[in-house]
């Protein structure tokens, strides 16, 4: 073969610059009417560091459901990991480590901070157990069995409360 044909054609050179370029100059507007309008901002750059590293790689290719999916995966293993429970499944570990009761031998527990006798502190014990549990069940597990894609609202917000 004297003439390898190239990988990409000038054509869709210039027709992927074109697109890029008008995703781009949308994005720009839509900035531009968020500052102009007062309306709040709210980003990717804002997640944090757990949730948008696993789901990064998959954002920026418009696969919303699979960064949603990997964003519950790598809450999970973080936690799991660092509570050194890899032996539970996910709904039970959230279950386990948010509990109520005290901790007991080789079932620590993650607290929110607070007298145990304060109602806020007790409704914001509950409130993120049934939090970490209805994530997992609603969200990770629907992005994980099912094939429908996200959009990009849908995405963002089910990362936001991941982030939360």
């Amino acid at each position: 073969m004297t003439m390898p044909k190239a990988f990409l054609t000038p054509g869709e050179v210039r027709a992927t610059c074109a697109a890029i370029k008008g995703r781009l100059e949308a994005l720009e507007l839509d900035a531009q009417a968020g500052e102009e309008q007062g309306m709040p901002t709210f980003g990717p750059f804002a997640l944090h560091k757990v949730i948008w590293t696993a789901a990064a790689p998959h954002w920026t290719n418009h696969q919303h459901r699979v960064a949603v999916r990997e964003a519950g995966e790598a809450l999970n293993l973080h936690w799991k990991e660092k509570l050194q429970r890899t032996d539970v499944d996910d709904t039970v570990f959230w279950g386990q480590t948010l509990a109520m009761e005290p901790p007991t031998v080789g079932v620590p527990r993650l607290r929110w901070p607070g007298a145990d006798s304060d109602k806020t502190t007790k409704s914001m014990r509950e409130g993120l157990m049934g939090l970490a549990k209805g994530l997992n069940l609603a969200v990770r597990n629907v992005a994980t069995h099912t094939r429908k894609e996200f959009t990009e609202q849908e995405g963002m917000e089910q990362l936001g409360a991941y982030s939360h």
